[in-house]
Order: C-alpha cells, then structure tokens, then sequence
C-alpha cells in the first residue's frame, strides 16, 4: 500500500482554511476560527468566507499582520512537560510556555501543542504542525485515550474507584467509562485512562469523592507512550511513532485542495 504523503499545495486555486492548516497555523477548527474573526487578509483584503480560494504561488495571504505560506514538510514532537509550564503557543504575560522548551525552528515551522495539560500537570505532550493528527487527536467524537498517573493524599477506596469508573456529572454531561488500576502498593498511587479531555477533568473527578490529586503526569496518548524522556526534555517521534498517529488520521477523508 503507497504511503501517504504529507499535506502538500500545488499551484492551484485552493480553500483558504486547507490552505491555512498547510501553513501549519494549527488544528482545522483554529484555522477556520482564524478566518471567521476576520484575522485573515488575502492580497490585503479580508476573507471570512470558509468557501474562498486563494493560488499558493501568486497570492499574498496574511495572518495577523504576517504573511504565512504552506509548510514543506510535517514535524511531530515529544516532550515531557515539565509543572509550571503553560500549555499555549504565546502568553501575553510573559510566563512560560511548553514552546520555551523546543528550538525556535520548530517554532517557525509552525508547531504547536496537540491538545493542553493545565499548569501544575506534567508527562507527555506532542507538538505539531498536522492540522489533521492534531483534530484526530483531540477532538471528542474520536476516543483518543489519555493515559496518567495519579498521585493522591489518601488510598482509593474500592467504591469510589467503581464510581469513577462509571462517569461523573462534569459541566453538565457526564464523563466517559474511565479505567482505574492501582500502581502503589499502599493505592494512593493509580493509572487512569480516559478518552476525553475535559478541562482539569482528572483533578475535578478524584475532588468530587473527596480526595486531592498531588501530582498528575500524563504517561500516553493514544498509541504514543512518554518512556523514559526526561522531565523538560523533548525529542522528534520516530517513524514508526509518525505512521501509528497518520494511522489514525486514515478513516478521515484523505486530504485534497480541490
């Protein structure tokens, strides 16, 4: 079976938000809001149709005062994120963020983070500039697992770990069947596996049977497991790392620019 290439434009007209995710700007929902906002100006007029097409090769297309253009090639990064780091491409405030922690490079061929881990989480943390792994990964309907290690005050008891499993309430819906299993012999240390990622969903959980959550660490998403990276340190995913995420990404339409 051929493999399929990376996310290319050719010198024809094609939609703007394809074109923007092969910018490498980020997932198709950010690109698309990017357009919606008015935050997009194609041979200095602004476009907010989804619908309009734009020439890679003779048209000029700006993106918050910069003019950006179709990245060659795709880059898929690890890191393990170190407590205290925002997970965001910028912060106005001058804190730091996860992109502190890879070369400028990688920055200006447009990665970013897939998905968040709140401030005080830490553990694994891809980076990319796939519009297309990074929806697959992080959107609801796909299922993504997310794995994590959870060290808490006090042992789990059994009940509340049934309880758990099963879903709670959380802004209104209720979770999905969650995996629990102890990792400590006293059992104040558990793997859980989700397959969604609520805002701080792991913490609100555990606090809604009353226990606090003293470190989270993210060991696995998806079929991309952290190892033995250090804390701070990142690495680029190996090939076959690269070929399990575009797996996933393969009951999606196969992108075009038609």
């Amino acid at each position: 079976m051929p493999r399929r290439r990376p996310q290319t434009v050719e010198n024809k007209p094609v939609r703007i938000n394809k074109f923007l995710a092969a910018c490498g700007l980020g997932s198709r929902r950010k690109v698309e809001s990017l357009v919606l906002e008015g935050r997009v100006r194609v041979n200095g007029s602004v476009v907010t149709d989804l619908a309009h097409r734009v020439n890679p090769q003779k048209d000029s297309v700006v993106v918050n005062r910069t003019r950006v253009s179709a990245v060659p090639a795709f880059h898929y990064l690890m890191l393990n994120k170190p407590r205290g780091y925002l997970t965001t491409a910028e912060d106005v405030e001058g804190r730091a963020i996860v992109l502190n922690l890879i070369p400028d490079r990688f920055r200006d061929m447009g990665v970013f983070p897939v998905g968040r881990l709140d401030k005080d989480t830490e553990g694994l943390l891809l980076l990319t500039n796939d519009g297309d792994v990074a929806y697959t990964l992080t959107h609801p309907k796909f299922g993504i697992e997310k794995e994590y290690i959870v060290n808490l005050d006090r042992p789990l008891e059994a009940k509340d770990r049934e309880r758990l499993e099963k879903g709670i309430f959380l802004y209104g819906k209720k979770t999905n069947r969650a995996s629990i299993t102890p990792v400590s012999p006293a059992g104040d240390a558990v793997r859980i596996t989700i397959s969604e990622g609520k805002k701080r969903q792991i913490r609100i959980m555990f606090s809604s049977r009353g226990y606090k959550v003293n470190k989270l660490k993210r060991v696995r998403f998806g079929p991309i497991t952290l190892g033995n990276l250090h804390s701070g340190e990142y690495r680029a995913l190996r090939p076959g790392e690269v070929k399990l995420l575009r797996r996933l990404v393969k009951p999606l339409p196969a992108p075009d620019f038609s």
